[in-house]
């Protein structure tokens, strides 16, 4: 995502959607491991309602992609 960003992509633009993804599904998986580490309560996507951590499933850009049969 930082090289995206450095690259002058915005937040809107499929170059930042494409590398953000990866990222936040990178970052719930550390979150996880964090909290189990710590011996804290484990938590996963269906905790949230959600079927995967990468946010895919509550991107306008996604599910529009999908709608159209991408």
């Amino acid at each position: 995502v930082q090289h995206v960003v450095g690259t002058g992509a915005t937040h809107t633009s499929p170059a930042f959607h494409d590398a953000y993804h990866p990222y936040l599904d990178m970052v719930w998986a550390y979150r996880v491991a964090v909290r189990g580490e710590l011996k804290d309560r484990t938590f996963s996507p269906a905790s949230f309602g959600w079927d995967a951590w990468d946010g895919r499933e509550r991107c306008p850009v996604c599910r529009e992609e999908l709608a159209a049969g991408a």
